[in-house]
This record gives C-alpha cells, sequence and structure tokens, in this order.
C-alpha cells in the first residue's frame, strides 16, 4: 500500500486515542451544548486548535521536546486543574439554585458567548497530558511525515487530525443540546450538576498528580 495512505490510516488510528478519550475537554463541551449545541462544540474546537496547531509546529521543528515537560508540567496541572475545580464550582451551584432560576442566564452572564472558546484554550493549554500525548503519540506520526514528505506537507497532516476534534466536539454538543430539550427541568438541573462534579473530580485528579503524582482516577 501507498506510504502515504498508510500514514493517514495511522493518523485516524492515533488520533481516536486522544479526540475520543473522557475528559475535561468532553465534559466541558457537554456542558456548552447544553446551551448553544453545535456552536459550542465549534467553538470549543478552535480554542482546542489555537493550542494545538503551534504545538505540533514546535514538535515539528523540534523545539518542544519530552525533556522539556517536566519544567512546566507541575504548573500546567496545578492551573488546569483549578481551572476545572472553578468551573465545575459554577455549574454545581447553577444546579443547585431555585428552580425558578435559569441556568442560561447565570452562565451566559458569566462567560459570554466567548465561554467555550476561552474553555478549549484554557483546558487545552493548562493539560499536561495532552502536551504528552503529543509528546509520545502525536509525534509518532509527525516524525513519519517528516520521514516520506517535507515540512510544507504539515498543515496537511494536522487537518488529517484535527478533523476528528470538531466531528466530535460538535456532534456530542449538539446531541448534548438536544438531550436538554428532552429532559425536563429537573433532571436537566441533575445532569449539569453531575457534569461539575466530574469536572471538580478531574480538577483535583490533575492537581494530586501533578503535585504528588498520586492519581484519584483511573486515567
Amino acid at each position: 500500500m501507498n506510504p502515504l495512505i498508510n500514514l493517514i490510516i495511522a493518523i485516524q488510528v492515533l488520533s481516536a486515542t486522544g479526540t475520543l478519550a473522557p475528559g475535561p475537554l468532553f465534559v466541558s463541551n457537554l456542558i456548552f451544548g447544553s446551551r448553544e449545541g453545535w456552536k459550542a462544540g465549534l467553538k470549543m474546537s478552535i480554542g482546542h486548535t489555537i493550542v494545538e496547531f503551534p504545538l505540533f509546529l514546535m514538535i515539528a521543528f523540534g523545539m518542544f521536546s519530552v525533556m522539556m515537560i517536566g519544567e512546566v508540567a507541575l504548573l500546567l496541572g496545578v492551573l488546569g486543574g483549578l481551572t476545572m475545580i472553578i468551573f465545575g464550582i459554577l455549574e454545581l451551584v447553577d444546579a443547585l439554585k431555585s428552580k425558578g432560576a435559569s441556568l442560561n442566564n447565570s452562565f451566559l452572564n458569566r462567560f459570554g458567548s466567548k465561554g467555550p472558546l476561552f474553555m478549549g484554550i484554557a483546558l487545552s493549554a493548562f493539560n499536561p497530558f495532552f502536551i504528552l500525548w503529543w509528546l509520545f503519540i502525536g509525534s509518532t506520526f509527525i516524525y513519519a511525515t517528516l520521514k516520506i514528505l517535507t515540512h510544507i506537507f504539515l498543515p496537511l497532516i494536522y487537518l488529517a487530525h484535527v478533523w476528528m476534534d470538531y466531528v466530535w466536539l460538535m456532534a456530542t454538543a449538539h446531541m448534548s443540546f438536544i438531550g436538554k430539550n428532552v429532559l425536563k427541568e429537573k433532571r436537566y438541573r441533575y445532569f449539569i450538576g453531575a457534569l461539575g462534579l466530574l469536572l471538580i473530580a478531574f480538577g483535583l485528579h490533575f492537581i494530586t498528580k501533578s503535585v504528588f503524582e498520586y492519581p484519584l482516577l483511573p486515567l
């Protein structure tokens, strides 16, 4: 089989290990998606790409390596964990409000329509495990690309990876929006509250694993 076709197939398989894995970005996407539908998934994907594409290029051009991650992993883990905990608490507070209070209004007043974009950036930039995925897994198809193609093809190879992020996040955000319209108010609050608790758990996991090397979740 053509080496380029083999490479593209390998990229799809490797990309799925990162894109489809449940994590804080996915949980946040469900929360935003319940408000804005697929548009939230699009904004979240763009925020993710703003961080991911420069990282992709830095690895490709040898500007970022495994040796460097140790210097910043602790800081990223703590900042990312705190971001998740704060966002999770805010969602939990919204879910516990009185029945007459609107989840949508309190949320939009706090974050505005750019909330998914900002969270996509924050949960990518402050996620050391996302960076490690690129250093240990994503880098394999970057280096494989450079063996058969020149650097000028790197953006096309990145597109072969990133399309999956957009499709997955937009689809799941849309499904979350549909679910919100199906669920009654009380059950919807339970859903948002559960996502908030899950995000808090992810945040605590990031901090304990980064600081104490003790993971709270089996991830």
